[in-house]
């Protein structure tokens, strides 16, 4: 499996955990340490900004790099190696192997 989708999978469970932890009402040591020093409304604020808002933020740009990148690596490590992603080259390589191959007076078509 890709690194950038298990970081982005774990980021979302950080987040997911911090922020169930907000709202059953529940306090870490962190979430204390930022109420008693920037007040309730500011305290919860900046605990969900770094500790669920940026986690997402995180979760959403790996799992979007990983899944952009999974088809190509995919695609790099594959043992079949006649694999062709696009779709022009291949259609050139049709075109090459029609113009090779030339039929004969009985039909028969002799391929390169």
């Amino acid at each position: 499996m890709n690194v950038h989708i298990i970081l982005g999978l774990f980021a979302l469970y950080a987040a997911a955990i911090s922020l169930y932890l907000v709202l059953s009402g529940r306090q870490d040591a962190v979430l204390a340490l930022f109420r008693r020093f920037w007040g309730r409304t500011l305290g919860h604020s900046l605990y969900f900004m770094a500790h669920v808002a940026l986690p997402l933020l995180v979760c959403v740009l790996c799992l979007g790099w990983g899944v952009r990148q999974y088809d190509a690596t995919v695609a790099l490590h594959s043992p079949d190696m006649s694999l062709q992603l696009n779709v022009e080259t291949y259609r050139d390589q049709m075109l090459l192997l029609q113009k090779d191959q030339t039929p004969d007076s009985l039909g028969v078509v002799y391929g390169a």
